[in-house]
């Protein structure tokens, strides 16, 4: 029954971090071409600004602790195995420059991985600037 819970837990976990993955992803590209002011407001203030010779990066910041909030619960098997527990953490910097004005790349820096899901824990900063469907990009 603890095995079957175990599961049952970590098949939403792995889905969260997969779907935070293709967010991160889908902004490295959609993020592009969207201006100073339509950042601000989908993203927030940014954690820190540097100027960069003609250019400006902003940068926002997300420590993670699990996908969803929830940690996986530990399972000892028999012979002494043990399965779960491990709650995935990550870091990311999301680093956007700016030139005219409008952002021309993005990207991503710490420990960005979560659960072999590239880039995971970035997804959740740059989701609210992703566009929607119906919804044109400024």
């Amino acid at each position: 029954m603890r095995l079957l819970t175990l599961l049952l837990l970590t098949v939403p976990l792995a889905g969260c971090a997969d779907r935070e993955a293709k967010w991160a992803t889908q902004g490295r590209t959609s993020l592009i071409g969207l201006d100073q002011s339509t950042i601000r407001m989908c993203a927030g203030l940014p954690s820190g600004t540097v100027k960069d010779g003609r250019t400006e990066i902003w940068m926002y910041e997300r420590n993670t602790s699990s996908p969803a909030g929830v940690a996986p619960v530990a399972v000892t098997l028999p012979l002494g195995l043990s399965v779960g527990g491990a709650t995935p953490v990550g870091y990311c910097r999301v680093q956007m420059r700016f030139a005219g004005g409008r952002i021309t790349e993005v990207h991503y820096a710490g420990a960005t991985d979560i659960a072999s899901h590239r880039d995971a824990a970035c997804g959740q900063i740059v989701r609210s600037c992703l566009p929607r469907e119906g919804r044109p990009i400024d």
